[in-house]
Order: structure tokens, then C-alpha cells, then sequence
């Protein structure tokens, strides 16, 4: 369920009623594109942003457990190769699950400037529907949204 409340998305794009299930699909994706940006989570408010961050020990505790038993599993096939897969699925997991926690623990609550890139966003993504547009030219405008997120983006890496 998205944060940004559907009837700003609606009058955003000035869409039909009819059209409410396709842009509440399209604000669901155009609001974790976002996040995926951020690498961190926002929250409608600060209420929901510390129950979150509430759960970060125990989330942290059940991610270990988990990968304690898969290195376990891991360690049963005969094959080496097998378990190396295996050791590295495990690996994998556990670095996915701390990711997923990394994000909420450095969660913010969304502010006017990622409502508006993720409204730019989804207007993109209603009026392109599909992957190929043929006869237009199509020019990135310079205050989009990723513009709009940069200064609330954490670990750019290189």
C-alpha cells in the first residue's frame, strides 16, 4: 500500500475514476522505484517510521537464525560445488535481509519534495505505458525526480 494518498495521485494525472486500480499500481511502483533510490524507506508519518525501526533487533535476530540454518543445510550435500551454491544462496539472503532492515532503520518521513518525485514519476509511468514510443522525442526534464530525491539519498557507493 502506498504512503501517498490515491486521490492526490488521481487529480495529479487528472485520471478518470476507472483509471484509480491502474495508477494505484503505477504509484505503488513509482513509490519503491523511489525508495530503491534512497536505498532507505519513507513512512507516512513518525508514528509508523518507530514501529518500524521498533522491529529492527528482532528482524536482525531472525535474519541470523535463518542463515544459521541454511549454512547448516548447506553443509550436507557431498558435492563441493553444490555446497558452495548453496553457502553463497545463504550469504545472499542474510545481505538481503539486512538490506531490507538497513532500509526501514534509515527510514524518513516522506516530505513535499519525494511526494512530488514520486508524483513526477508515476506521471511518467501513466503516460508511458508502453516501452517504445515511435514518432516523439522525448527529453528528460533537469529538476526531475531523482533531482527531487538526491539530497535524501544515502550510500551512493561509487
Amino acid at each position: 500500500m502506498s504512503v501517498i494518498d490515491i486521490e492526490l495521485a488521481m487529480k495529479h494525472l487528472l485520471a478518470e475514476p476507472e483509471d484509480q486500480e491502474l495508477v494505484q499500481a503505477q504509484l505503488d511502483a513509482a513509490e519503491e522505484a523511489a525508495q530503491q533510490f534512497l536505498q532507505r524507506r519513507f513512512f507516512v508519518d513518525q508514528a509508523v517510521m518507530d514501529a518500524a525501526k521498533s522491529q529492527t533487533i528482532q528482524r536482525t535476530r531472525a535474519a541470523r537464525d535463518v542463515y544459521a540454518a541454511a549454512k547448516a543445510v548447506a553443509e550436507l550435500p557431498e558435492n563441493h560445488e553444490f555446497r558452495c551454491r548453496l553457502r553463497e544462496r545463504a550469504r545472499q539472503s542474510l545481505a538481503d535481509s539486512f538490506e531490507s532492515i538497513d532500509m526501514d532503520e534509515y527510514g524518513i518521513v516522506i516530505n513535499p519534495a519525494i511526494t512530488a518525485a514520486c508524483l513526477l514519476k508515476l506521471g511518467h509511468l501513466f503516460a508511458n505505458r508502453e516501452e517504445v514510443v515511435t514518432g516523439t522525442i522525448a527529453t528528460e526534464l533537469p529538476l526531475a525526480s531523482k533531482s527531487l530525491l538526491m539530497p535524501y539519498r544515502i550510500r551512493m557507493g561509487v
